[in-house]
């Protein structure tokens, strides 16, 4: 008869006793493994590059004592190597040489090894209520343990980190690449205080991410400024739930706001040439136009009813005149007619309304009057030009508030449709809004925090400035990317070519979204630059698909593959099937002719 003793002597011991088999069995750890990095050997199809995987382990106290702690390592699949030690490299060449198929021999195929190359991400207690956060493991895990594919929920949790107790800052804005089951989700925080990159080659889908995240932070009512140079932010509005945030401002050129210098520059860009006779005499006429428009709105009218006499231009008495590029023409115009006719009273009006020396001009200035009119008579007309593209693009929009801290408000969206100007004068809108906003919060007088938008970044923020507005487009960024976290002003710069890119501003964003890259100097450039991305995962840029990124910095738990999922709103330039497009404009022409 078999006492309840010796019943007990028969069960096994508990530490012989078989542990249960972990979920989804994906390999076993081989050779070498340390605290960084270990290899699996894991059957064919078992996982995919940039998969999370976890082995369970044990880690004891650092004394030796006391009971071991279960814990789970998380780790991410770098790379996979298939090998077959049975069909040597020489028989691959014989067989290729004579054509032959391998299948036809005796050769074995299918011994074949297959490894995974493991990236270790951390280490959190294996226990339900873990709370994903991801300590850094000090000891590598035991050969022969098995490693296996986390559940849903496990893996969602582990993503999101410590969000998870801050919801208020995540940004559901992606899923995993190869999971699409598991959301990812962001921390907005990061990015409205310690600046975003995105960066990605054409069509890879990078406003599309950026509209993404614009519209997840709507949501949570941050203010947004959007500088959009190609209106690819103008759907925003069209959305209904944020049609009441969103504002688009055409951005007619703040010519007043440029010294007499820098607007002889522009006229020499969009007409011809001043000479250096006409370059001393436009400073003049530049400060002339500033006072001729600023008087009372009496005075004003007086004025205008004497430069309409004068030039015999009755369109200014029914429009009036403009802080604009036509002014200093039509003034130029004034002058030279008065200097050719000896007329002192127009001579002295002149004088009287702020132009200062025009007193002491003789004769021989007429000429020179003569040939800054016709330049800035044509530079006011490409100006004009780029200003109705502009608004055409921007579509039902309003004009750019001279106040600029009118651009931030509680949840809403300011567009500034920069879509018309030359890269010279987008930048110079940029810099000055900028500026003023940063100096506003600085001062105190703007008290909501504010998140710039730049895209085509590298058109604001040149490694190397060739003009002067590109060197104070790059001086304001720079501020605000060193200095803008004290003062509440955050910087999302999207580029697609992040080579261009000035370095020490881009290596002040501490967030990455990084999509398809093809251009090996942009590759090379992000590697240089961006500390947080692994060689393996810089490996993978030029493969991405459309819509796929690396997630990398202060904004996520980890680096992860991602797919984003898609914003509400469409850009103005959304690619349609081209030969679709044709037949509808056919359509609409045979229309039109009936």
């Amino acid at each position: 008869m078999t006492t309840s003793r010796s019943r007990q002597a028969l069960q096994p011991a508990p530490e012989l006793a078989a542990p249960p088999a972990p979920p989804e069995y994906v390999g076993t750890i081989v050779g070498e493994s340390t605290s960084r990095e270990f290899r699996l050997a894991i059957a064919q199809e078992a996982v995919r590059e940039q998969d999370l995987i976890a082995v369970d382990a044990e880690l004891r106290p650092g004394s030796g004592d006391g009971p071991a702690e279960p814990i789970r390592v998380w780790a991410k699949v770098q790379r996979i190597e298939r090998i077959n030690p049975l069909f040597p490299r020489e028989a691959g060449h014989e067989l290729a040489a004579t054509r032959t198929n391998p299948f036809d021999t005796v050769l074995s195929l299918s011994r074949e090894m297959v490894t995974a190359v493991c990236q270790v991400l951390g280490v959190e207690p294996r226990e339900s209520n873990a709370r994903g956060k991801l300590d850094q493991l000090r000891y590598p895990p035991q050969p022969a343990s098995s490693a296996y594919r986390p559940s849903t929920e496990d893996m969602a949790r582990v993503v999101l980190g410590e969000l998870a107790q801050r919801a208020n800052r995540a940004l559901d804005i992606a899923t995993l690449s190869n999971r699409p089951e598991v959301s990812v989700s962001v921390d907005g925080h990061a990015i409205v205080t310690r600046h975003l990159a995105i960066l990605a080659m054409t069509g890879a889908g990078k406003s599309w991410t950026a509209r993404r995240i614009i519209e997840q932070l709507a949501a949570k009512n941050y203010p947004i400024v959007i500088f959009d140079p190609h209106g690819d932010y103008t759907g925003l509005a069209d959305v209904p739930t944020l049609a009441p945030r969103v504002r688009r401002y055409c951005a007619q050129f703040p010519l007043f706001d440029e010294d007499a210098d820098a607007v002889a520059r522009i006229v020499n860009a969009l007409g011809y040439e001043l000479t250096d006779a006409m370059k001393e005499r436009f400073v003049d006429l530049f400060k002339a136009a500033a006072h001729f428009a600023n008087a009372d709105e009496a005075e004003l009218e007086e004025r205008v009813e004497w430069l309409a006499e004068r030039l015999g231009k009755d369109q200014l008495r029914a429009h009036g005149i403009k802080r604009d590029m036509w002014l200093i023409a039509n003034l130029a115009e004034a002058g030279e007619l008065t200097l050719r006719t000896n007329d002192d009273d127009s001579k002295n009006l002149l004088v009287e309304w702020g132009w200062e020396g025009f007193g002491g001009y003789s004769k021989r200035d007429a000429s020179t009057l003569e040939g800054i009119k016709k330049r800035t008579y044509k530079a006011a007309r490409v100006l004009q030009n780029m200003e109705q593209i502009n608004r055409k693009i921007a579509r039902s929009a309003n004009p750019l508030p001279t106040d600029r801290k009118e651009l931030v408000r509680y949840g809403g969206i300011s567009i500034i449709a920069l879509a018309g100007y030359t890269s010279d004068f987008q930048a110079t809108i940029y810099s000055l809004i900028a500026n003023d906003l940063f100096q506003a919060r600085v001062q105190e007088e703007l008290k909501l925090p504010v998140l710039l938008v730049l895209e085509e970044a590298h058109n604001f923020v040149p490694g190397r400035a060739s003009t002067a507005a590109e060197e104070r487009s790059i001086a304001i960024t720079k501020q605000i990317a060193q200095e803008g976290r004290k003062f509440g002003l955050g910087l999302v710069m999207i580029s697609q070519r992040p080579s261009r890119l000035d370095e020490t501003t881009l290596s002040q964003c501490n967030s990455y979204i990084i999509m398809r890259l093809v251009n090996p100097a942009d590759q090379n450039f992000v590697r240089k630059v961006i500390e947080s991305l692994g060689e393996d995962e810089a490996r993978l840029l030029p493969d991405l698909d459309v819509g796929e990124a690396l997630l990398s910095g202060q904004l996520i738990n980890f680096p992860v593959l991602v797919r984003i999922k898609p914003p509400q709103s469409q850009g103005e330039r959304e690619e349609e099937d081209a030969f679709k497009a044709l037949e509808e404009a056919h359509r609409q022409q045979q229309q039109t002719r009936r």
